[in-house]
């Protein structure tokens, strides 16, 4: 009933409801700062089915709902945080990160944007889930609160993953298969057959492929956690269904991060750095081969699109990860110049807001890449690209730091983690990917709970206690 009021509705109705709304949400966030956060990471992997069938004419609310949250706990926790929160530092170079973050603000002054508000939108897309990176060591109160949440995040993907199946045995004309705007072309295929590349619960592909590759990841890194429950149902269930979701997918980057990541967590293992427990060599192989056994069983049909559209494709590793990244930073340069044509400027939803605002078109309209790092410059200039890319250098270099010094059987599965989604993730969508955005930085935050150091310490030693029984001096004795 309050669905179909919704659509009933005019749009400055629904600005103005979304705007009350949005105030409750605040102060309820801003009071229950950890609730919000975790809320705002399930938003995130929800937020296309509520923007595809529940609120299809509201998609901009839906959109920034996890925002919204986010939005409350950030004010907690930087204007009035907890003691516990100030008790404690995180050993991270906080003033380098804030000086290169500020250099992504002079792009927004960039009169080809011709909107104050686009501006305040571009960089937001840059920088809005980079506290993230600081919240997220203290979002859980021990490690046992964290890895039992964990587990019951990593479940989330078995729905999922199911609706991911229904959708590639549904067809193209199914109302499951939608994106959250519709296309002139339609939902994508492979290339031939009949078969669609699913979305899952997300707005696009980008999106799912992305969810595959971090929850695969968190699969694999609870499985090597000792105090982690449930570990069947990873292994057997959730990681043979996100093996599937990933072949119907279509995405040949997400399977061959997701292969890296597995080579990984064994190499690890059987170096010795993970301080897993004994078994976990042979549970992550089980787990491998139930998603080889069940994708052959179960999903060849599947298998069979992938490995065709893999060959048919007239490109390879080498061109996707190096040839044309570097032919996109050459023509970008070339392109955008020194200023570039200001932040943001090709995201969709900044397109989307110019045209519900009737905000006038800019003078010139940037060009739009297929590999974000040309995006990037092309939008910020250089100098701002540099700058962004060194927080994400900074955030790499430090986890890989703490990884090799880490011997918790806890934290570094964790650390691994966060840096094998991290290297490739270098190269590929994140500003574009709002997905990748929010559940990357999260991710480098949790690993960096490490770093969480008392910020009070003492100088000296607690005085020994005299010992109960001591033998009593008789007078005179020295």
């Amino acid at each position: 009933m309050s669905l179909l009021l919704a659509a009933k509705m005019s749009a400055m109705e629904l600005a103005t409801y979304g705007l009350l709304g949005a105030s409750v949400v605040t102060l309820w966030s801003y009071s229950n700062w950890r609730a919000a956060v975790k809320i705002a990471l399930i938003i995130a992997l929800f937020e296309g089915a509520i923007r595809k069938w529940l609120m299809p004419g509201a998609q901009e609310l839906a959109y920034f709902l996890k925002d919204i949250f986010l939005f409350g706990a950030y004010l907690k926790f930087m204007i009035s945080p907890d003691l516990d929160v100030r008790s404690y530092k995180l050993n991270l170079p906080v003033m380098l990160l804030c000086v290169l973050g500020a250099l992504l603000f002079p792009p927004a002054l960039n009169t080809n944007i011709g909107s104050l508000l686009l501006a305040f939108y571009g960089v937001k897309i840059y920088l809005y889930y980079v506290p993230l990176v600081f919240m997220m060591p203290y979002l859980f109160r021990n490690k046992d609160e964290m890895v039992r949440q964990l587990t019951w995040f990593a479940m989330l993907a078995i729905p999922i993953c199911i609706l991911g199946v229904l959708q590639f045995r549904a067809g193209a004309a199914s109302p499951l298969n939608v994106y959250a705007q519709s296309s002139a072309e339609g939902i994508s295929g492979f290339g031939f057959g009949e078969k669609v590349r699913i979305t899952g619960t997300f707005s696009y592909i980008t999106g799912h492929s992305t969810f595959v590759i971090f929850f695969s990841t968190l699969c694999i890194a609870l499985l090597a956690i000792p105090q982690t429950r449930f570990k069947w149902v990873l292994t057997f269930v959730a990681l043979p269904l996100l093996a599937s979701n990933a072949l119907m997918n279509g995405s040949r980057s997400s399977m061959y991060t997701i292969g890296l990541i597995v080579i990984a967590f064994l190499l690890a293992s059987m170096s010795g750095r993970l301080v897993a427990s004994k078994n976990f060599t042979w549970v992550l192989s089980a787990g491998v081969a139930a998603c080889v056994a069940g994708g052959a069983y179960f999903f060849f049909e599947a298998y069979s699109m992938f490995s065709t559209r893999a060959k048919v494709s007239n490109d390879n590793i080498a061109f996707r990860a190096i040839e044309h990244p570097l032919w996109s930073i050459q023509q970008s340069v070339k392109d955008g110049g020194i200023m570039g044509f200001g932040i943001g400027m090709a995201h969709p939803a900044s397109e989307g807001m110019r045209r519900a605002l009737k905000i006038p078109a800019p003078r010139k309209k940037a060009p739009v890449y297929d590999q974000e790092v040309g995006q990037i410059i092309v939008e910020v200039g250089p100098i701002s690209a540099m700058a962004w890319y060194a927080i994400r250098l900074i955030l790499l270099f430090s986890v890989w730091k703490v990884f090799f010094q880490c011997r918790d059987p806890v934290y570094s599965p964790l650390l691994l983690m966060a840096a094998m989604v991290s290297t490739p993730y270098m190269l590929m969508g994140v500003i574009y990917n709002h997905t990748a955005n929010i559940l990357l930085f999260a991710v480098n935050g949790l690993a960096f709970s490490m770093l969480l150091e008392p910020l009070v310490k003492r100088r000296y030693n607690r005085p020994q206690a005299v010992p109960v029984h001591a033998p009593k001096l008789s007078p005179g004795t020295n």
